[in-house]
């Protein structure tokens, strides 16, 4: 399954009618269509985390719209943005948010700890997921003793394993070197392949020439420019 992103009069607003009062998204609208990759390209602050973030359900906006496959996560109740996000979304963040007192394997398998499969399907999930990011022959390998670039790829299996239609990797590279960010550009072609649709939020220009991105989109200070 894919899925169509339609974000439409987006705004978040921190701290909304204090003297602090803090503008992180200024009336976005974008289209995102099934099986597209789309690099949000920004320099940090410029509201690409937090743009991931509600796209995610991680957090609500302030006014306006996003509808994922002409349903509107904007104004879903906690416990159905909660499904939405467990079912159809896989997070890749640029601090891996790894357990390090527990394996590769466990690690991947903590994502389906309330999932209702038995225990064969999820193995088969486990397994499936462990060598699209090349990160199988680490599987019984503690997290605490693997190298960056395979905390991201066990990060990436973490977040393909539910198969969720849509992707959002915030910063991505952020914390990798350039083999280990060469080697996120392959499993992202993986993703295309896949037919997910991919957010990457990025300020790196290792994105800024491949061919198989569909869109890139510039964010200042909140607006998309």
């Amino acid at each position: 399954m894919t899925s169509k992103i339609l974000i439409r009069n987006l705004w978040k607003i921190y701290n909304e009618n204090k003297q602090n009062e803090f503008f992180a998204l200024k009336d976005v609208n974008i289209e995102i269509n099934s099986g597209e990759i789309v690099i949000i390209k920004g320099i940090s602050g410029s509201g690409k985390s937090t743009l991931l973030s509600l796209v995610g359900a991680l957090s609500k906006p302030s006014k306006g719209d996003i509808l994922i496959n002409s349903q509107n996560i904007a104004k879903l109740p906690d416990i159905f943005a909660s499904k939405y996000r467990n079912k159809e979304v896989g997070f890749i963040f640029q601090s891996f948010n790894l357990l390090d007192g527990l394996s590769v394997y466990d690690n991947v398998k903590a994502t389906l700890v309330l999932s209702k499969i038995n225990q064969n399907d999820l193995k088969e999930k486990i397994n499936i997921a462990l060598q699209l990011a090349n990160i199988a022959h680490k599987s019984t390998q503690m997290v605490c003793n693997l190298s960056g670039g395979e905390k991201q790829r066990c990060a990436i299996a973490r977040a393909l394993v539910n198969s969720p239609s849509i992707i959002l990797a915030d910063e991505p590279t952020a914390n990798l070197d350039r083999d280990n960010s060469l080697i996120f550009v392959n499993i992202l072609r993986k993703f295309k392949q896949l037919n997910k649709t991919v957010i990457v939020a990025t300020h790196d220009t290792i994105f800024d020439n491949l061919s198989f991105v569909d869109r890139r989109i510039s964010i200042v200070d909140g607006k998309i420019v």
